[in-house]
């Protein structure tokens, strides 16, 4: 009798929902059950986006004496952001937090203050804690830990931990997660540049309004043909591309030249099936394209790949015309050419120069860099460097044909 009630509960607690008011705990809580994943994250990005400037080997900028484009000395500093391409500072000034001016960049190693984004808002509690802390209080300031957290993509855990781990916790591989901070914008009435309130697996947009793209018009966040020209734009660039559709192509503009839309067509067009390739997954049972996590590691290396492209797109791909017999990668094996080198160019511009991808994957062509000045498929980290942009362009027609680029981004 006691087994069965045992059992009973168990299984309710397993089916029980996560309740409404259930609170943040802190990533220090998970480690005792989930101890290689915590690991991975400890030395990720994830937990170095906002350290005390005391702590050791924090501070990447150069607080050296003679540097005019300076304004600030380290003593005022509290709270260091970020370090790999930028670093910015928090301090306290009349009894509150506030942003100090000016940004290192670690790649150029130099002080930047004209181009430093915080002219507009040095307020940390409406800017940054949103997406540089975890459990944020924004009435009062209060978060739970500095950093990415695992509640940041999972939400609040209490529940879970109360319960031993029978409790659920929020598990999704919606991009929407990542885009609650890999995306400039504000909340709908325009007060803080977070969600404030948005809790994973909930419907970004409710809470949440995106700087957008003006086609056809550069601007300080976006290039005229809608790549990204200022970083945390990575979500937006997805959701612009390719990756996001992939599974919504199959059943509204799949055309059939492949065969019938069966569970083998899953692994390279859902993100459910794309991760867990033995999950017996259906047609119906999958919801998301290929999202971020397909794509990222995101308890660890965010810059490894969990999936290389050729996993999906074969070595025989053409922009799924392999009857033209053509090389789909026109240049010398020497050079060292990756599918991210051409179909997602670095379009963002980082200490003057264009240093991070584009995450709208798509050839750039060379006309593009002609009318916007943005970075092409073919120059672009180094490639081409010097080649005039027109006769990129020649190149590029002579091997391709006169296509429009987005037929040839498959």
């Amino acid at each position: 009798m006691l087994v069965v009630l045992v059992a009973t509960l168990v299984l309710a607690v397993r089916n029980a929902s996560i309740p409404e008011g259930s609170d943040y705990s802190g990533s220090g809580a998970c480690e005792s059950c989930h101890a290689g994943v915590h690991a991975a994250w400890s030395d990720s990005q994830h937990t170095k986006m906002m350290r005390r400037v005391d702590e050791p080997g924090v501070v990447v900028a150069d607080f050296g004496p003679d540097d005019p484009e300076r304004l600030f000395d380290l003593h005022e500093a509290v709270w260091a952001i970020g370090g790999k391409w930028e670093q910015q500072f928090m301090g306290v000034e009349d009894g509150h937090e506030t942003l100090l001016p000016g940004a290192w960049w670690p790649l150029e190693k130099r002080w930047d203050v004209k181009a430093w984004d915080g002219w507009e808002l040095p307020d940390p509690l409406r800017r940054c804690h949103g997406c540089h802390t975890v459990g944020l209080d924004v009435e009062t300031g209060t978060f739970v830990e500095p950093n990415i957290g695992c509640e940041s993509c999972h939400g609040p855990s209490e529940w879970h931990v109360r319960t031993w781990g029978l409790g659920a916790v929020t598990t999704t591989v919606d991009s929407q997660v990542c885009g609650q901070c890999h995306h400039r914008g504000t909340t709908p009435d325009g007060a803080y540049h977070f969600p404030v309130g948005y809790r994973p697996g909930d419907d970004l947009q409710a809470f949440f309004r995106g700087l957008e793209p003006s086609p056809g018009q550069n601007s300080s966040h976006w290039w005229g043909n809608g790549h990204p020209r200022q970083r945390h734009q990575e979500y937006p660039s997805w959701a612009a591309g390719g990756h996001a559709d992939s599974l919504t192509s199959l059943g509204e503009s799949y055309d059939g030249r492949f065969g019938d839309v069966t569970e083998d067509c899953l692994g390279c067009h859902a993100a459910e099936a794309a991760l867990d390739p033995g999950g017996g997954w259906r047609v119906d049972d999958v919801k998301l394209g290929i999202t971020c996590s397909v794509c990222h590691p995101s308890h660890g290396d965010l810059a490894a790949a969990r999936i290389a492209c050729q996993d999906c797109h074969t070595d025989d791909a053409f922009y799924h015309e392999p009857e033209r017999g053509a090389d789909h990668v026109p240049c010398p094996e020497a050079a060292q050419v990756s599918c991210v080198s051409c179909h997602m160019p670095k379009t963002v511009v980082i200490g003057g120069r264009p240093q991070l991808h584009s995450h709208r994957a798509g050839f750039v062509p060379p006309r593009d860099t002609a009318a916007w000045g943005v970075s092409s498929g073919c120059a672009n980290g180094g490639c081409h460097a010097g080649v005039e942009t027109a006769t990129l362009q020649a190149w590029f027609d002579a091997h391709y044909g006169d296509a429009p680029a987005s037929e040839k981004v498959h």
